[in-house]
């Protein structure tokens, strides 16, 4: 029966977490919000810890949300370059990403070109994808 009890609660703590979307990942993560990006393509490169990590985001191709790998779970402090690739027309395309760790957001990255950041685990900021 008590084991009954703790599944049940457990159960609706997790289906709780979930309808909010609330659940905490065990590190780092990245987001592009699509609708405010209007470059097609999006370079990003992380270091930190002796660690490193490239991701390029291709609208409509890949995922606009990922995890940075699992060794970067410990890593406090991120450093983080942003690159948008030019177009016809526009040689400077804007993107909106966001920087998470774990719960949270730890930067909203809007950038023309290039950007540059250093972020600790926990900063905050807001992120409206």
């Amino acid at each position: 029966m008590r084991a009954f009890v703790v599944a049940t609660s457990m159960a609706a703590i997790i289906g709780m977490l979930v309808a909010t979307g609330a659940i905490a990942r065990e590190s780092w993560f990245v987001r592009v919000c699509p609708a405010k990006t209007e470059a097609n393509r999006v370079h990003l490169a992380f270091s930190g810890g002796r660690q490193g990590f490239s991701w390029s985001w291709i609208k409509g191709r890949t995922r606009d949300e990922i995890d940075l790998p699992h060794r970067f779970r410990t890593v406090p402090k991120l450093y983080i370059r942003g690159i948008t690739v030019s177009m016809p027309g526009n040689l400077q395309p804007h993107a909106y990403v966001c920087i998470g760790f774990r719960d949270h957001i730890v930067d909203r990255m809007e950038f023309d070109d290039h950007a540059v950041r250093q972020k600790n685990w926990n900063d905050t900021d807001d992120c409206a994808c």
